[in-house]
């Protein structure tokens, strides 16, 4: 009697051990690569062609996005200043499907909509459909046992394009090391490489660059952590 019951707990303690594992959820900060407990997160982006990319996200204590803005908007009386235009909410309650929405702040109108979704512990999947634009896109996002994502499918329609792509990433221990993007509709294959990496003390990159496979800087990013 005694063994039956030891082996019951036995059971039941592997039960609930494998229940657990499975209902683990990766939080977006490891969709970002970011380590430590980042609060908010601005991050410019300054491309070849001189355009820059101003984001501010901001996360909550479990390392979920509540919301990210976009300063990608210019005013003639102050053309090298990026203003408000674009906000994106996210509802995480709950996690294993989490929805967005992007609103555009200058008409205060709803361009677009979609969510996360976990498919399994390793692969996850974004989807997003902006009526504005003509935009309807689904990404699979691959990660590896440490979190990582390790690589991305996406397809559908980018305005009047069709979207096939594959990104597959790279890592020097836990740093980002490199990408090699394949463009299924236009048969072209392309491969990056990170240099120039500063890190703060949570070894979260606060500057690197981003180089082609023939040394050619396509982008400068550089950002802030806040955290909690």
């Amino acid at each position: 009697m005694k063994l039956k019951l030891k082996l019951c707990f036995v059971f039941i303690l592997l039960h609930t051990l494998v229940s657990s594992q499975e209902n683990v959820i990766i939080n977006d900060l490891k969709f970002y690569n970011y380590s430590g407990n980042p609060k908010k997160v601005t991050e410019i982006i300054t491309f070849s062609n001189h355009d820059i990319d101003k984001s501010i996200s901001y996360f909550d204590k479990e390392g979920f996005l509540v919301k990210v803005e976009y300063y990608n908007l210019t005013k003639s009386e102050a053309p090298n200043k990026r203003f408000l235009n674009k906000v994106i909410n996210y509802n995480s309650k709950n996690k294993e499907k989490r929805y967005f929405t992007s609103v555009l702040t200058d008409k205060n109108k709803i361009e677009g909509e979609g969510y996360f979704e976990k498919i399994t512990d390793s692969l996850y999947k974004r989807v997003s459909k902006f009526n504005v634009y003509n935009i309807s896109l689904s990404k699979l996002i691959y990660f590896d046992k440490s979190n990582k994502i390790i690589k991305t499918e996406e397809t559908g329609n980018f305005r009047e394009a069709k979207i096939n792509t594959t990104i597959t990433y790279s890592y020097n221990n836990s740093e980002k090391e490199g990408m090699v993007v394949e463009d299924f509709i236009n048969n072209t294959k392309t491969i990056l490489f990170y240099d120039n990496i500063k890190l703060d003390h949570n070894f979260n990159a606060v500057y690197e660059e981003l180089f082609d496979n023939g040394g050619v800087l396509q982008q400068k990013i550089e950002r802030e952590f806040e955290y909690y």
